[in-house]
């Protein structure tokens, strides 16, 4: 039964088959504690148990969580009903259930802490706080109500696409940011895919990685590199005629289109400040790499025709569409039906694709920094 919890409680605080407020009261208390919602006010009035119930259902805003470009939505009638059928002593396990996060990996996770209260399984301190974080993440996660949502985790460097049920519709190995260049935790949208991208070049990469380089063989290098130089119109100017020891430089870099493109084939645009989008890449082979903290913060993604695939809703991209490189292909962007939600969050403990808990590496050191 999915609200066995419940059933747990009711034992340990009353003994009887339904419990009045008083003995409500501590069973949900006791729950919260369990699965890592703190104790948030003294007495069962209507003000704290909608605060109660909408943390347990909808968590709070997660740690290190930056730019917010998605909409949350909180179904305030149904924690007011909620609310409402524990204050009258009606049963009110069986509602709350179905508001908490329907995700798998939520209620193994929740089981797991549940398991620890009765078994004394778990005393690692640390890990109970890593579970708890994750456990806030999926009840936060209950926010976004879209058909698809895209979530990245980036301590993992993986990719799920889920739908409102929490069932996943695609797993993926992803490569984010090194250390020195982190991806940053935050929410935004895809709207759309472009198919050949130019990559335009970071100004910062180009003054720091690739100036130094160009200066001692201009053409040779640009040529190498399938680099071309971009006035301020938009031009393309003649690499001969650079004053490639201008400061300020005054151009910009492009990368053409192709198969060498530092982007791939495939670029999904992201609105949001960083100017962080998902990706394709010319270098696949660093998806084996069990360290994929490797990028200057965008993220690379190893499935992006099953991405691209599944967020249009039909197969626009075959199996051989990677290794199909026409040559200076122009760039075309293809709209998808609907906006989808992108949600990148840093949790160092998690369920891998294989259901098995994992402990991830701090990559970035965000889980012991003060808030």
């Amino acid at each position: 039964m999915r609200y066995r919890w419940c059933i747990v409680w009711i034992i340990l605080a009353s003994g009887t088959a339904r419990a009045q407020v008083a003995g409500d009261w501590l069973r949900l208390r006791q729950y919260g504690q369990t699965i890592g919602v703190d104790s948030l006010c003294a007495e069962p009035d209507e003000a704290c148990l909608t605060r109660y119930f909408t943390q347990i259902v909808y968590g709070r805003r997660p740690r290190r969580l930056g730019y917010q470009g998605v909409a949350e939505r909180i179904d305030t009638s149904r924690i007011s009903r909620l609310t409402q059928q524990f204050r009258t002593g009606a049963d009110w396990c069986p509602l709350l259930d179905s508001l908490e996060s329907p995700d798998p990996a939520y209620r193994q996770l929740k089981e797991y802490c549940q398991r620890c209260l009765i078994d004394d399984y778990m005393t690692d301190s640390l890990t109970l706080e890593q579970v708890w974080e994750t456990l806030n993440t999926y009840r936060w996660l209950n926010r976004f109500s879209a058909s698809r949502r895209v979530v990245v985790n980036l301590p993992s460097a993986t990719l799920r696409v889920i739908d409102p049920a929490g069932q996943t519709l695609l797993h993926s190995r992803v490569i984010v940011g090194k250390p020195a260049t982190p991806t940053p935790s935050f929410t935004a949208e895809i709207s759309s895919v472009v198919v050949y991208p130019y990559w335009n070049v970071p100004r910062s990469i180009m003054i720091n990685e690739m100036l130094p380089a160009i200066r001692k063989n201009p053409v040779a290098t640009l040529d190498a590199l399938k680099l071309q130089v971009i006035d301020a119109s938009g031009r393309v100017v003649d690499p001969a005629g650079v004053n490639w020891l201008a400061k300020p430089f005054p151009y910009r870099l492009r990368q053409s289109t192709g198969c060498d493109n530092a982007l791939g084939l495939l670029k999904f645009n992201l609105d949001n400040p960083y100017d962080i989008y998902l990706h394709d890449t010319n270098a696949r082979r660093l998806f084996t790499r069990s360290n994929r903290s490797l990028s200057h913060g965008c993220v690379r993604v190893e499935k992006p025709i099953h991405l691209a695939n599944l967020l249009l809703g039909y197969t626009r991209f075959g199996p051989s569409f990677l290794t199909s490189c026409p040559t200076n292909a122009s760039p075309k962007s293809i709209r998808f039906p609907e906006p989808v939600p992108v949600i990148v969050v840093y949790n160092v403990l998690d369920i891998d694709e294989s259901n098995a808990i994992r402990v991830y590496r701090d990559v970035y050191g965000w889980w012991r920094l003060p808030l």
